[in-house]
């Protein structure tokens, strides 16, 4: 009888092998995929931010666990759909350890796909601003949210973002056991979901709500918006560290 799923120590062959096959990415394919997640992302954050405002005056915790399930459909297109997300290839850095790439491979491929997600979450961020679908209480939610996001301090950004991708990690990793793809949905989305609820940072994610903030509000404080990218990115890159690596020398032989 066939597994229903791949055992941890077959997903840790897995991420390295696909670790490797990403550097080998052709560029085309590493642009739209990158793109696509971008997009993907922000799909979620701007779903999750209209539900936020239509539960405005509801019970706040339902709220926001709906919030958290609904932002989830971003890492399900990701590794369902297929697409190159900049915090799920943090897990390349497991085929670094193995030495099966080298480290300016990795560091380059993490780059690109940075900046081809960023292009894709600001294109869907236009798509959102000038369809005009947004009410005005979602337009002062999202500002909200910009003022929320600029005005922690640079360790806060940074623990948060290691709590993020240590769940978006755990998150690709669940899903790379599933080998069917209702298993694959739910395996993705719940560890996702938490990072949402907890209020963990995203540096994706962040990619879509601080510029379509400063769109509605029409102030453009790129400063502001790097003051949160910077240390945000910095914890995703640690958190998906940590948790390959920890499982790299619990499996690898």
């Amino acid at each position: 009888m066939e597994k229903e799923n791949f055992s941890p120590k077959e997903i840790l062959s897995m991420t390295l092998a696909s670790g490797v096959n990403k550097t080998k990415l052709r560029a085309s394919s590493q642009f739209f995929l990158g793109v696509l997640a971008g997009m993907y992302i922000a799909m979620g954050g701007a779903a999750s931010t209209i539900v936020n405002s239509l539960g405005k005056g509801f019970n706040p915790q339902i709220t926001r666990v709906l919030v958290g399930l609904t932002f989830t459909i971003g890492i399900v297109a990701v590794v369902v759909g297929g697409a190159e997300l900049f915090t799920g290839n943090i897990l390349m850095f497991g085929a670094r350890l193995d030495k099966k790439i080298k480290p300016g491979s990795l560091i380059i491929n993490w780059a690109k796909v940075y900046f081809y997600n960023f292009i894709g979450a600001l294109l869907f961020a236009c798509v959102v601003y000038y369809s005009n679908i947004l009410s005005d209480g979602t337009k002062e939610l999202f500002v909200n949210i910009f003022n929320a996001k600029t005005s922690q301090g640079f360790f806060e950004l940074f623990v948060k973002g290691i709590g993020c991708n240590l769940l978006v990690c755990l998150s690709v990793w669940l899903a790379t056991a599933s080998k069917e793809i209702t298993a694959k949905v739910f395996a993705s989305a719940f560890p996702v979901a938490i990072f949402v609820i907890a209020g963990f940072e995203h540096c994706v994610a962040n990619m879509f709500y601080l510029p379509i903030a400063m769109m509605i509000s029409g102030t453009f404080d790129l400063a502001a918006m790097f003051h949160n990218l910077l240390p945000v990115t910095l914890g995703n890159i640690a958190g998906g560290m940590m948790l390959i690596t920890m499982y790299y020398y619990a499996y690898k032989d």
